[in-house]
């Protein structure tokens, strides 16, 4: 990946806005707002599965969609947000993130292992995308807003689907 400063001068982060900086957690306001409507009327004996499978929905599911879309249609803002230059990256990370995307929209229809393969594939990836962003951190001082605001996604999201998974599956 490229960025847009030589690895001796700091990276300048884009603009930011509100709405720059709530995409990378949307998956995780979408999940927070769904389960306080639906759990406002009461829990119910299977909470547990259903905070999961609310989890799987918007954290992967919705997220996912709209980071494939981001990525898909809108690159070289998105590019810009996260302090990069416009790459290939930006097709290929959208075509993954549509595709966990997809899968954790189906996985409700599935058998709850169906859910953990979504959530290991997904944490993987999150997870090394994660290791890019802190590598673009320390190497180029990347700071933009997109880079760092999205390691929240890339390493508590799968921290917490793991745990949900083993705690309410």
């Amino acid at each position: 990946m490229t960025t847009s400063a030589p690895a001796d001068q700091p990276v300048t982060p884009a603009k930011s806005s509100l709405a720059g900086g709530i995409l990378p957690l949307i998956g995780v306001i979408l999940f927070v707002i769904v389960t306080i409507i639906q759990f406002a009327g009461g829990a119910g004996a299977q909470w547990g599965q259903q905070l999961l499978a609310n989890a799987v929905t918007y954290m992967i599911g919705w997220a996912g969609v709209g980071a494939g879309i981001a990525h898909l249609f809108f690159g070289r803002r998105i590019s810009k947000t996260i302090g990069f230059e416009k790459s290939p990256y930006e097709l290929e990370v959208g075509f993954a993130d549509l595709a966990f995307g997809i899968v954790g929209l189906m996985a409700a229809s599935y058998s709850i292992e169906f859910s953990l393969a979504v959530i290991l594939a997904s944490s993987i990836f999150r997870v090394g995308c994660g290791i890019g962003h802190i590598r673009s951190i320390v190497k180029e001082r990347n700071f933009a807003i997109n880079n760092t605001l999205i390691l929240v996604s890339d390493f508590l999201v799968p921290a917490f689907l793991i745990f949900a998974y083993y705690t309410w599956a």
